[in-house]
């Protein structure tokens, strides 16, 4: 069988496990418990201890149902390998080490926080079980500078139904990803909402950890299958929802968000100053912590200044729009050909983004050439910008500026022309903007609010006089004798116009 469809196959027959119980790869120690084995095995190496039995009739249960728990010293180690080497590489980038899981010092064997009660000794432990394709588990708080608000935590691997002697390549990425999971928990846990929504800041965790993959084995191709999927929600099936939409395993498919931090800023250190910038901000209130100042604070310091969070929400949405079918040779997305071509909008239908979270729209618009506004009440919610596209993909990017809450442009019948909204960012609330994009084919109609006053009148004094200056959108619908130029004969032809 194809390598690829294995992984289909088993990433959805194991979710069977995990998602009946939660919907993210940190799971809660009331719901998860270390494995536990009848004959129980396990192989050491410098930093984990890897759990496992080779026993072929020890079971779990899971939602009802046994489930063998039976596997082999070829996979464990495996596993182990695996697990240093994806460590080894995130330490050599600056990552915190998992902390260990109990002091070995403690000799009173009744003591509840002795080693026999944590795997045995202080090591990173690792259980093979049916819990999932892969999980991690925080356990005790780890209150050690510099980050005072770190967990413990143990991690589970799927037994693969003991179909394997080692890890298949195709599922490797899942090892790098539940070690960074295991480091994440160093930092900060994700329960830093609302009292009892626990899953609050989860989508960061999956976000970071699925992008991780890539960093640890450059040839996997999970996140690229994830999103190559036309019929599932993703940044680009959906890129109407922000960044941080929590449902439909969108956090992992959103971890095209770090991609494009990393590929489009060029420095892949972005990711860990997130999460310094997480884990000491949980140490100082353990409470609420939105990710978007992170993400913005982030981005300034790489980028010294020179970029901020919406400037990379406006390129995230451009950067999506460009995929699949609309993929450009050595353009955006590095493998963009092999994603789902990302979804439009017709100006027809109802339109509306979230603000200040990276949601976007893609407004496919006539081939005609004609004169646009595009209405709303909250024009500083969002960024428009206008994509030109010639017959020999030459693409001209205009980014529009609002007038009297009117976003004002025109397009040319030779080319392909598609509107590109999205969040600004100005706080960390994010609400419903909608809008409208209309038709208007009234020279004259300087406000493009459809109709031709006095208050059109007003505006082309103000460009004549240079106290406004309009865009070009703007100033062909201004120029009522067509010459090219704005003056007192084009007011005189606009007050002929309202006086009949």
């Amino acid at each position: 069988m194809n390598s690829l469809i294995i992984m289909g196959v088993f990433f959805i027959s194991a979710s069977i496990f995990a998602d009946s119980n939660h919907r993210s790869c940190i799971v809660t120690s009331d719901r998860i418990n270390r494995q536990e084995y009848i004959y129980p095995e396990q192989i050491q190496s410098d930093n984990f201890v890897i759990h496992f039995t080779t026993y072929d009739n020890d079971f779990q249960i899971i939602n009802g149902s046994e489930y063998s728990l039976q596997s082999n010293y070829g996979y464990a180690q495996s596993i182990i390998d695996l697990a240093e080497f994806s460590l080894s590489k995130y330490i050599e980038d600056g990552w915190e080490p998992p902390p260990p899981d109990c002091d070995e010092s403690i000799q009173d064997e009744n003591s509840s926080y002795h080693c026999s009660n944590f795997g045995g000794n202080s090591l990173y432990d690792i259980y093979i079980s049916n819990d999932g394709p892969g999980l991690v588990v925080p356990e005790r708080q780890y209150s050690v500078e510099p980050y005072t608000g770190g967990f413990t935590s143990y991690m589970k691997i799927s037994t693969l139904s003991n179909n394997y002697d080692s890890v298949p390549s195709w599922n490797y990425h899942v090892v790098a990803h539940e070690v960074h999971h295991s480091i994440q928990l160093r930092y900060a846990n994700s329960a830093s909402g609302a009292p009892g929504n626990y899953i609050y800041n989860s989508w960061f965790f999956e976000q970071t950890a699925t992008y991780m993959e890539n960093v640890i084995f450059p040839q996997s191709n999970h996140l690229q299958i994830m999103l190559g999927n036309c019929g599932v929600v993703t940044p680009l099936t959906y890129p109407e929802h922000g960044i941080d939409y929590p449902y439909d395993l969108y956090k992992y498919r959103s971890a095209l968000w770090h991609k494009f931090l990393v590929e489009s800023i060029g420095d892949s250190s972005i990711v860990r100053l997130m999460w310094e910038d997480y884990g000491n901000q949980y140490n100082n209130s353990g409470t609420q912590i939105s990710i978007f100042p992170i993400y913005d604070s982030a981005i300034d310091s790489v980028s010294f200044g020179e970029y901020s969070l919406s400037d990379a929400y406006n390129d995230y949405a451009i950067w999506r729009y460009f995929t699949g079918d609309r993929s450009l040779n050595n353009e955006y997305f590095n493998e963009g050909s092999d994603y789902c071509t990302s979804k439009t909008f017709s100006i027809d239908e109802p339109l509306s983004i979230l603000s200040n979270n990276g949601s976007s729209c893609f407004i496919n618009l006539p081939s005609e050439g004609m004169n646009f506004s595009i209405s709303t009440d909250s024009p500083n919610d969002m960024q428009v910008s206008h994509i030109e596209i010639s017959e020999n993909q030459e693409v001209i990017i205009t980014q529009l500026e609002s007038l009297d809450e009117n976003f004002n442009f025109s397009t040319n019948s030779s080319e392909s022309n598609i509107l590109v909204v999205n969040s600004d960012y100005i706080d960390t609330n994010s609400n419903n903007v909608a809008f409208s994009v209309n038709i208007s084919d009234l020279i004259g109609d300087a406000n493009f609010d459809g109709t031709v006053n006095v208050l059109d009148v007003v505006i082309i004094v103000n460009f004549i006089l240079d106290i406004e200056f309009p865009n070009q959108s703007e100033f062909d619908i201004s120029d009522i004798d067509g010459n090219g130029e704005l003056n007192i004969l084009d007011i005189v032809q606009i007050i002929n116009m309202i006086l009949r």
